[in-house]
């Protein structure tokens, strides 16, 4: 047993889009007990040190806040090199940059080496799970869970499937597809914190063959996740439309191979109609909002409000590498502008919601991760807001914790995370895995 001491904050488990404030958690000075790399109890540290052990190791962080750590519920783990590559819209930029960039995975040991610094970029920034798209190579999958294995990490992660629609050297059938997915299936999934998600890239690169073999894959395993794109771009919106012309939208792509599960993960989601939405509440199915990379490509302004009032589940991601960034703080950040320029309003407890609890629960995983509950594993990351003088100096005189999360959310990136912390134990400190 040990402690972490500093400003805790989270959400009780009832806690939804529509009543964080009565349902937010804040300690000043506040500790985690921490048991065998679960939450053992969190609370007020004048009154839970009085309950404990005499002589635990207390680690201090007084004066930072301690946060579940940060949720990432869409990520190429493949693209991380072609961050910032200018090629204009969404079909373009996958042609001119992210293509040739994902053939070099087909190489063990350049699979390994840049995964590894993926990984690294994921715990810099606070993110302890993570949903991730690896390439269609199986090498770039097994380095995906076999670091996240040994980081004791929860994982989501997928081959990517494709056989259309794409360079050559990037296409398979949907038959090796099938075959590929399920060696990596029953090797990989549900081994410890890792769980596989089927992953047809999205409804332009994949033929109606290759769906029914993702959906072969859903039915023949147990509590498989299926992750892909929706929506994210009105040219390829109207290329869906000309492939599958029997379809009277794009969610009815997937919907008609049986692809929409409670643990389906849509990525994007900016032109889905009120029809789809619907559904998508019917099913179960959760959207990822994915902010930098829709701003980045000139891609749209997703409307969360309109979503959540669907009362559909709801996550945050990155996307790099169309997202510019791995921090969540700094997605989360652009979140706010795209919701302004919508006239809407992202408030910083919903904000940091859908990057912790509410990204838990898009990912059904809202029992094991999101919050500092009892049980729960110590996943989290320490941010130290003396890192960024000008954010230090505007919360002085905050005078409310939604005041200052909201600063830290607008001027924070990774330069504010002191710690990672994985399973209770910091995977990540002082610059270093």
């Amino acid at each position: 047993m040990k402690l972490v001491r500093g400003r805790l904050f989270d959400f009780k488990n009832q806690a939804n889009p529509f009543n964080l404030s009565e349902n937010a958690r804040y300690f000043e000075d506040g500790v985690l007990v921490i048991e065998d790399g679960k939450i053992f109890a969190a609370g007020d540290y004048s009154q839970l040190i009085k309950t404990l052990p005499a002589n635990l190791t207390v680690e201090d962080y007084s004066g930072c806040f301690i946060l579940p750590g940060f949720v990432d519920a869409h990520v190429h783990s493949v693209q991380t090199k072609a961050i910032a590559s200018d090629g204009g819209e969404l079909l373009d930029w996958l042609q001119n940059h992210i293509f040739a960039n994902e053939r070099q995975f087909e190489n063990a040991d350049y699979a390994y080496e840049h995964t590894r610094f993926f990984f690294h970029q994921l715990l810099k920034n606070g993110t302890t799970t993570a949903a991730i798209f690896p390439s269609i190579h199986p090498v770039s999958t097994e380095a995906v869970f076999e670091i996240a294995s040994k980081l004791k990490m929860c994982i989501i992660a997928g081959k990517t499937m494709m056989d259309r629609n794409a360079p050559e050297y990037l296409l398979e059938s949907p038959q090796k597809a099938y075959d590929n997915s399920k060696a990596l299936i029953e090797k990989w999934h549900h081994k410890g914190r890792l769980h596989y998600a089927v992953t047809p890239r999205f409804a332009v690169t994949s033929s109606p063959e290759a769906f029914k073999m993702a959906s072969a894959l859903l039915k023949e395993f147990d509590k498989l996740y299926l992750q892909t794109h929706i929506s994210e771009n009105e040219t390829e919106v109207i290329m869906v439309k000309g492939i599958f012309p029997v379809n009277h939208n794009y969610l009815n792509v997937y919907d008609s191979f049986g692809l929409l599960t409670d643990r389906t993960l849509l990525g994007h989601g900016i032109y889905l109609s009120d029809e789809e939405l619907e559904r998508i509440a019917e099913v179960g199915s959760a959207i990822v909002h994915c902010p930098s990379s829709n701003l980045f490509l000139g891609s749209g302004l997703f409307d969360f409000q309109k979503v959540i009032n669907y009362q559909i589940s709801l996550a945050v991601g990155s996307d790099v590498g169309a997202g510019t960034s791995f921090s969540m703080l700094s997605n989360l950040s652009e979140a706010y502008k795209i919701a302004a320029l919508r006239k809407r309003k992202l408030y910083p407890f919903q904000a940091i919601y859908f990057a912790t609890l509410g990204g838990a629960r898009a990912l059904s995983l809202e029992n094991e991760i999101g919050n500092f509950d009892a049980g729960k594993a110590a996943d989290f990351v320490v941010l130290d807001p003396s890192k960024i003088d000008l954010l230090a100096y505007r919360i002085q005189d905050a005078e409310t914790i939604e005041e200052t999360l909201f600063a830290l959310i607008i001027l924070g990136n990774d330069r504010l995370v002191k710690a990672t912390y994985v399973m209770g134990e910091a995977v990540y400190k002082a610059g270093e895995i």
